[in-house]
């Protein structure tokens, strides 16, 4: 009985790279690395950044704000309105 120790990733990347001809797989590995690669350095651009804007007290660049919320925290115009009750008037 064959059993994998390798993530489900993994496996979907080994498939899709398993199909490409020899010399593209090469390829295909190193932008994959690249992409990871570039991912993590703009994260720690972004971190250093928030950083150093925090130990100097500036304001911190919209780009490294961390935990600013998402989705129903940001609504704006589309927030719904506090309703005014009429009948206790």
């Amino acid at each position: 009985m064959y059993v994998t120790q390798a993530s489900w990733k993994s496996e979907m990347f080994q498939s899709v790279v398993g199909f490409l001809p020899d010399w593209a797989q090469g390829t295909a590995l190193g932008v994959f690395v690249l992409a990871v690669l570039t991912v993590w350095a703009l994260k720690l651009k972004r971190k250093l950044a928030y950083h150093r804007a925090v130990r100097a007290g500036r304001p911190i660049p919209e780009s490294a704000r961390f935990a600013q919320g998402r989705g129903a925290d940001h609504l704006g115009s589309y927030a719904p309105q506090a309703r005014r009750d009429d009948s206790a008037a």
